[in-house]
């Protein structure tokens, strides 16, 4: 298989082949290394590869639903026994972990060959995928330009074609911003759909989910068929759909369409952020659904409170967990300044902060709940700007104070955090191009557990405007 050949295949695809015997595991995996290793000295996507795996891969073993398709996992939040987890930092630095994940568990029994771990900024605590541990990782259809975050490192890969799939996660659009910024498909699932476990019963108080990142609906649908469920003794979980494969071939309904161009978070929303909602909600008239503006109401200041409180009592128990179990101080010398400031904001909480905080979710949640029984979908932008130059989120710059940087990477994209904390599912789509050349990602989501009627649209979208045929700078099919 021509490397070119390799990278024109999403995971289905590839799938198929490997099923069909059309082509072996191992040349599969072979091409993914051989992309890897030529791409990543560019893009600086994959902080370590594991070529063992391509070198010793049996022919015969596994029969998921992706037998053999590479695949990357973010540096973060799922993790394999006995390799490195270090989380893009310092303070992590050669860190292993104990078992698998309930979610790694699943990837493997899909099929999924892990091949290496993708970078992410310090923690997650970023927009722009860089960190003093890992360095600066470049978006494929411009290299000047950022990949997003906080699953740049998955996003860049996915985009460039060294994987047709990579794991992701999100606790306030890291999913969905480096999907707008790469041109991909980037699903939020509804609030424990996909297992968090075993080491917690949720995550940001189930503001933080995990998926992958896609070229394409399908593969999306289908990942999502292999891992959605409860593990046994879940805290809380969103009930799976039987099959999200199967619910893309059923005809969709007219449905009630809201867009909304009135960020609940303070961010200036580009025009051509404007523009895109507004085509994007024209295509969705053309194909029948009835579509309109309106959005529904928060307090700014409460909604930003909740989400700094959040983030910051986990920031503060993560690193203190971290801190000792890798026996190193906690200081400037292994954290960035904003993820100090960030364990500094934590460790000063108190009880009623954080209930506090808790309990306006509850208000979200409601008011998202009530717009969902009006409204199918609502449009948003999945970012209030287009994907901006390396270097314009700095996490390391002196004196950072936590509330202005939570609100600094909010601003990015102020939307999407709504999504997370009322827990319903939310999915970028690669619908547009922007001024500067790069894609750009619209915003489509529901009530909590309709993720296969967002999955629907989402197909019906990419029947309508294509976008695989749009390929980055730096791809790996460019390289035959």
């Amino acid at each position: 298989m021509h490397l070119s050949e390799y990278a024109g295949y999403d995971a289905t695809g590839l799938a198929a082949l490997i099923k069909e015997k059309q082509v072996s595991r191992k040349e599969v995996a072979e091409c993914a290394l051989a992309a890897i290793q030529q791409l990543n000295p560019v893009l600086n996507a994959v902080v370590e590869v594991y070529p063992d795996r391509a070198a010793h891969l049996p022919e015969n073993t596994g029969s998921g639903a992706f037998a053999g398709v590479p695949f990357l996992l973010k540096d973060l939040a799922a993790f394999e026994a006995g390799q490195y987890y270090e989380m893009g930092s310092r303070i992590a630095k050669g860190m292993k972990a104990p078992h698998d994940t309930e979610l790694v568990k699943r990837y493997k029994a899909a099929g999924l060959l892990i091949m290496g771990r993708t970078t992410t900024p310090e923690f997650g605590g970023s927009t722009d995928t860089a960190s003093l541990a890992s360095g600066i990782t470049r978006n494929p259809w411009n290299t000047g330009y950022s990949p997003g975050g906080s699953s740049g490192g998955s996003a860049a890969a996915v985009a460039a074609g060294m994987v047709p799939m990579a794991h992701a996660t999100d606790l306030a659009g890291s999913i969905r911003i480096p999907a707008a910024f790469n041109g991909l498909v980037g699903l939020k699932p509804s609030r424990n759909l996909n297992p968090v476990g075993p080491d917690r019963g949720q995550s940001f108080f189930g503001l933080a989910v995990q998926h992958v990142l896609t070229r394409s609906v399908r593969d999306s649908a289908a990942a999502l068929d292999a891992t959605a469920g409860p593990a046994p003794g879940e805290f809380y979980y969103t009930p799976p759909e039987a099959s999200y494969m199967a619910a893309l071939t059923q005809p969709l309904p007219v449905l009630n369409i809201a867009f909304n161009l009135q960020p609940w978070l303070p961010g200036s929303v580009d025009q051509v952020m404007v523009n895109a909602v507004k085509a994007a909600a024209a295509l969705c008239a053309s194909l029948g659904h009835r579509v309109e503006e309106q959005h529904f109401d928060l307090e700014a200041t409460q909604l930003l409170d909740c989400i700094k409180t959040i983030w910051g009592a986990y920031t503060f128990y993560g690193i203190t967990q971290v801190s000792h179990t890798m026996q190193r101080n906690i200081s400037l010398q292994t954290l960035e300044t904003s993820t100090l400031s960030g364990y500094q904001a934590g460790q000063a909480l108190s009880a009623a902060d954080l209930i506090r905080a808790v309990e306006f979710s509850n208000t979200v949640s409601r008011a998202a709940g009530n717009f969902y029984e009006e409204y199918d979908i609502m449009i948003t932008p999945s970012t209030a700007i287009q994907a901006p130059l390396v270097g314009s989120m700095n996490g390391n710059a002196a004196d950072i104070d936590w509330h202005s940087w939570v609100q600094e990477v909010c601003a990015v994209a102020p939307f999407g955090q709504v999504f997370n904390i009322a827990g319903v599912p939310a999915i970028s789509l690669p619908l547009g191009m922007g001024d500067n050349g790069l894609p750009v990602g619209i915003t489509f989501s529901a009530k909590t557990g309709n993720d296969a009627l967002l999955l629907r649209l989402a197909a019906q979208l990419e029947a309508a405007a294509p976008w695989g045929a749009r390929k980055p700078a730096v791809y790996a099919g460019n390289t035959f």
